[in-house]
């Protein structure tokens, strides 16, 4: 499986083989201008690849497989789920909202009447 890259630096593009990714013979970093990720994206990136891997293995039993990822597709998708998300945990917070004002009021009511007494 091939991985082709654009680096976002210096806009140069090259290819990587996923199998070298995972056996740790390659590095994702730019030939042409040494723009590399830090070591914990790699190892995630590695992670994910083997597992996608395995799993098109087992897919393979029943379906031929060929994908094509776009980064910019999935930057569109993960950008509605947040939406989604952040408007899912704002509905949330208004159910929770408490009015700090309404209970100093109360605190003060008590005061008055325990005064009157």
């Amino acid at each position: 499986m091939t991985i082709d890259l654009t680096c976002q630096k210096c806009e140069g593009t090259f290819e990587l083989d996923a199998g070298d990714l995972i056996e740790g013979t390659e590095k994702l970093v730019c030939p042409h201008c040494g723009q590399k990720v830090p070591t914990n994206i790699q190892e995630d990136f590695v992670s994910a690849l083997t597992e996608m891997r395995t799993q098109v293995a087992v897919l393979g039993k029943k379906f031929s497989v060929s994908m094509s990822l776009e980064t910019e597709e999935l930057e569109d998708e993960l950008d509605e789920d947040a939406d989604e998300d952040d408007e899912e945990e704002s509905e949330d917070d208004e159910e929770l909202d408490f009015d700090d004002d309404e209970e100093s009021e109360d605190e003060e009511d008590y005061d008055e009447d325990e005064d009157e007494r």
